[in-house]
């Protein structure tokens, strides 16, 4: 390795050692929750139990949320964590409220009344109320929505001209859990493989191990007026009475300033802005101006006219191939964030990690008989029990490894299989309705929805995909935030200008109970070499079975002595 490969490694390993030493956060989250209050009518577009209840967009209990460490454990995505809401009071809850509720005005009337009220209602979702990293179904006996009664409230409600959410905090003395209960630890889930169709035993096989996994954000040379800036020292002390702002600066003054865990608590009454991005002034966003980008065409219109029903009106974009109606929103928000560019901070450290004894994923093209043209093929997404092995170059990947498949069921349920077909010596698939890429052992990237690939083969062999589809916007806000003003700072950003750009962009997964866009188009861009899966697995996996053998489960980071060269 040279040297400067060796420096830029290190400078790697050192950015990823903050990131994951900053814990996740395990009781916040971005998306609905209900408050009951006395007086209050929140309105119908809400589930039916919370009907008329006021709905908050975002939410976290206590003055500082309790954090909690990474997992870095292979099994902790197939784990389910209950609630973590207060035990007891006195404490807080804070609250962001969308500005044209229906029940806003009367909250804030109890607000500035300044009156104790003895009881109010609130419920949140058990499902995403859960830690980041899990997957797996919610337990029978979880309810959907924890319930909870918390007792001699008084409100507090710092306003924002021009914010599009109102803060609220509510002060509590006492809290009844009334559906759930504690639970010490994270229950353990079971979740059997995924069902994959039987593929075509018969025709040509081409097997890929992926090195490179990440959104496709790449604008180019120009196309950013500038790249997204970072929140400064002047955002933290802008909301901040000038009494406070004189004591924070002499209490930050031996530490050269605000440093990025305090930065968050640059809301009014210092709430945590990275947890309730709404409740200040949104500080807009830089978006890039290109007309051209990779992706499909997810809803058949091109934007000329009216769009089709649960779909947002959007920005359409030309694909370099010449493809229209190019639906790609999360490039539109997040293609002038530096750290978020292919060479940003965030998609070389997650792929540096992947190369270095992380996860391989490998991706199968089955039952090929014309390589130029077929109109029957399968295209399998897998994970394996092996690591790469590195050629010494910058981003190298030995090619021709065989990879064995993993069959546990923290990975195999991940499986998914595509009918597709070549044309012209691309493969394209049809739609799934829902699938999950995992960007490490310990983390699922995303959950898409509606999604498809296309994938073309170099002239050396390496192969070039794309998956596209649909993804909750609130859940790709949470994944960006949950490291707060760490991650805003590292990859460069503002949690508000983002989380209103998100909003924004929206343009899919139309909700039929609150009318809401719930999804946001995405393309991820994936890289690979050739690879090989031993023989056995490759025909049992085509027949439709994955053996999930009783005596353990596979090793992760099983020693790349046991990869071969060539074919098994």
């Amino acid at each position: 390795m040279t040297p400067a490969l060796a420096a830029r490694h290190a400078s790697l390993a050192a950015v990823l050692g903050l990131i994951l030493t900053s814990p996740a956060a395990a009781q916040y989250y971005i998306g609905p929750s209900y408050l009951k209050v006395p007086g209050a009518e929140g309105g119908r577009n809400a589930p039916a139990p919370y009907r008329g209840w006021v709905r908050a967009e975002a939410n976290y209990w206590t003055e500082r949320p309790k954090r909690t460490d990474f997992r870095m454990d292979k099994e902790a995505t197939l784990k389910f964590t209950g609630s973590q809401a207060p035990l007891k009071g006195p404490d807080v809850l804070s609250l962001a409220i969308d500005k044209a509720s229906p029940g806003l005005p009367a909250v804030m009337r109890a607000c500035h009344d300044a009156g104790l009220l003895p009881e109010v209602a609130y419920a949140e979702s058990a499902e995403l109320m859960r830690h980041p990293q899990e997957t797996g179904p919610r337990p029978a006996d979880i309810p959907a929505f924890y319930e909870y009664r918390l007792r001699n409230v008084t409100l507090s409600c710092p306003e924002v001209a021009g914010a599009p959410e109102q803060a609220l905090q509510l002060h509590f003395q006492g809290i009844d859990w009334l559906n759930t209960r504690p639970e010490p630890q994270p229950r353990a889930l079971s979740q059997p493989p995924a069902r994959l169709a039987p593929a075509k035993q018969s025709g040509g096989r081409k097997v890929f191990v992926v090195h490179w996994l990440s959104l496709l954000a790449d604008s180019g040379p120009g196309q950013c007026a500038q790249m997204n800036l970072k929140p400064t020292e002047a955002d933290y002390y802008a909301l901040m009475p000038a009494d406070k702002a004189a004591q924070k600066r002499a209490e930050f003054a031996p530490q050269g300033g605000v440093g990025p865990k305090e930065l968050a608590y640059r809301g009014p009454n210092q709430i945590n802005v990275t947890l309730l991005p709404g409740v200040v002034k949104d500080p807009g966003f830089v978006e890039p101006t290109t007309q051209v980008v990779e992706g499909f065409d997810l809803d058949g219109d091109d934007g000329s006219g009216s769009p089709p029903p649960g779909v947002r009106k959007h920005r359409n974009y030309v694909s370099p191939d010449g493809r229209r109606g190019i639906d790609n929103q999360v490039f539109t928000v997040q293609g002038c964030v530096a750290g978020l560019l292919r060479n940003g901070v965030r998609p070389m450290l997650t792929n540096e990690s992947r190369r270095s004894n992380g996860l391989a994923m490998l991706i199968e093209i089955s039952g090929i008989d014309d390589p130029r043209n077929d109109d029957d093929v399968a295209v399998t997404i897998l994970y394996s029990t092996d690591t790469m092995l590195r050629d010494g170059r910058s981003r190298g990947v030995l090619p021709d490894y065989t990879f064995r498949v993993n069959e546990s069921p923290e990975f195999s349920k991940d499986f998914v299989r595509f009918k597709g077909r070549i044309v012209d010596g691309v493969v394209m698939t049809e739609p799934l309705k829902k699938i999950t890429l995992r960007q490490s052992a310990v983390w699922a990237i995303a959950t898409i929805y509606n999604a498809q690939m296309r994938i073309e083969t170099r002239p050396d062999g390496a192969m070039h995909a794309i998956v596209g589809g649909y993804v909750d916007w609130r859940r790709y806000a949470y994944d960006t935030f949950w490291n707060g003003s760490t991650y805003e700072t590292i990859v460069g950003f503002s949690a508000p200008g983002l989380y209103n750009a998100l909003r924004r962009a929206a343009d899919g997964l139309k909700d039929p109970v609150t009318g809401e866009f719930d999804g946001i188009s995405t393309v991820f861009e994936i890289e690979g070499v050739p690879a090989f899966i031993p023989a056995a697995q490759d025909r049992a996996l085509l027949a439709g079975k994955i053996a999930n053998p009783k005596s353990g489960r596979g090793d992760l980071h099983a020693s790349l002595s046991q990869s071969t060269m060539g074919r098994p």
